[in-house]
């Protein structure tokens, strides 16, 4: 998998699948999750763009600043 489309998958991938009500949507979310996780053990600069995507989601909630990830920043 290239770095462009892991980062499309990271920019797609619903954060708070864990919040949903419907069991299919918590179902789906954990599904890819696990597999964005199986991909990260693979590569060290996935682990990477991983986390920064985390920390943007989470923090940027809790109102922290933390800037959205781009793409250059990992070319």
């Amino acid at each position: 998998m290239s770095i462009e489309e892991f980062f499309t998958k990271l920019q797609h991938h619903d954060w708070y699948y864990d919040y949903s009500d419907d069991h299919s949507v918590w179902t789906r979310g954990k599904n890819e999750s696990k597999a964005i996780r199986d991909l990260c053990q693979e590569n060290e600069l996935f682990t990477q763009m991983y986390t920064d995507f985390a920390d943007y989601m989470f923090k940027h909630e809790s109102r922290s600043i933390v800037d959205e990830p781009k793409l250059e920043d990992y070319l």
